[in-house]
């Protein structure tokens, strides 16, 4: 969640505050607070948020991981310039999507779209996706890759193995989105795939249990 104080005067950042409002009648809860070249993550936030932002350049941006429907509402970030009495205020909106199904049942011969979206608030572009497949008994094995090459705004896919020509991305890549579809559906395609989804240095990562039953029997 980005927050940047663009000022041309040449003093540093004194206090960072991030609060959270999560509705009329919640009371507004401390997310994290910077004092004295001390970053504190308060209360259950603790571990799942840091400053990601470059303090000498004003910037006092939050990075917020594993993400919880709790965690939605308007975050709040105040920014205090040292020798200054002026806050700099910006506030955040940040919508919760359900969590996607991590199990999945298919039968032989269907098709089945599996779904990897990072939400993050990051004005990045996905540089990267992903997906590794990892069996009941076999060895991990490369499903799908995708690249994002900036300087040409083109994107370059490739299905590995015997996983070739059966998977398409159907995701919004520009909207984080590197979900899948498996065609065609073999027994040995039951177990675990383990998505990546690259935003520059920033990684999210997501493992569907896929479980493959036979082929119904046709009915005479």
């Amino acid at each position: 969640m980005g927050c940047v104080f663009q000022s041309t005067e040449d003093k540093c950042i004194f206090k960072i505050d991030w609060i959270l409002s999560s509705g009329e009648q919640a009371k507004d809860e401390y997310v994290l607070y910077y004092y004295s070249n001390l970053s504190v993550p308060i209360g259950r936030f603790q571990n799942r948020v840091q400053l990601m932002g470059d303090i000498l350049c004003n910037d006092g941006s939050l990075l917020l991981q594993d993400v919880q429907e709790a965690d939605q509402g308007t975050y709040t970030c105040e920014i205090r310039l040292k020798g200054e009495s002026q806050v700099f205020k910006k506030a955040v909106v940040l919508h919760v999507l359900p969590e996607e199904p991590k199990e999945l049942m298919v039968r032989v011969g269907e098709m089945i779209r599996m779904g990897c979206v990072f939400q993050s608030t990051e004005v990045k572009h996905v540089t990267k996706v992903e997906w590794i497949f990892s069996g009941w008994r076999a060895k991990e094995e490369i499903v799908f890759r995708y690249y994002h090459k900036l300087r040409m705004s083109v994107g370059y896919s490739q299905s590995w193995g015997h996983f070739q020509n059966r998977v398409n991305l159907v995701g919004d890549i520009f909207r984080n989105d590197g979900s899948i579809v498996l065609q065609g559906v073999r027994e040995s395609d039951g177990g675990n795939y383990t998505c990546s989804i690259h935003l520059g240095n920033l990684v999210f990562k997501k493992t569907i249990v896929l479980h493959v039953s036979p082929e119904e029997p046709q009915k005479w």
